[in-house]
């Protein structure tokens, strides 16, 4: 799963895993979050995932990356498959021996009157089935925010 990574300045991150483990060595105490976001634009789907480094008090540093689909119209699939791709990013990161712990951002709405609340149940146990720690929109979201403000 070896995609192109941008920093926001546009700059190709050859290798994510190897940039994640890098600047993790020299920024041992940031925290780890995976998130992405979709919009249709165009006529098109368009995706961002995000891999966020959470300085605590002191802001965040991200990479992204982002690809368009066919228009996807149904939007329980457009956003089960932002929860599919921050997942394969961390499990793609976990397998390359990031060894920290990392939250995947869902941009879900725990409110009942949002139809994304219907994802939560399915996707919650998903992730925390995989041993990571998930936030929806009531919770801090250092990824998903970031993607969205890409798209």
């Amino acid at each position: 799963m070896q995609v192109q990574y941008r920093k926001l300045d546009g700059t190709t991150i050859e290798n994510a895993a190897a940039y994640v483990l890098s600047y993790l060595r020299r920024h041992p105490a940031a925290t780890l979050s995976v998130g992405s976001d979709s919009q249709n634009i165009g006529g098109q789907t368009i995706y961002v995932t995000v891999i966020a480094f959470r300085h605590h008090g002191k802001g965040v540093h991200y990479i992204y990356h982002k690809r368009r689909e066919p228009l996807i119209n149904d939007m329980i699939t457009r956003l089960f498959k932002e929860a599919q791709d921050s997942i394969e990013t961390a499990e793609f990161l976990r397998a390359q021996e990031v060894n920290i712990p990392i939250t995947i951002d869902v941009d879900y709405n725990e409110d009942e009157q949002f139809a994304s609340h219907k994802l939560i149940p399915m996707v919650k146990g998903w992730i925390l089935g995989l041993g990571y720690t998930m936030n929806t929109k009531q919770n801090i979201q250092i990824a998903s925010i970031a993607a969205d403000h890409l798209l």
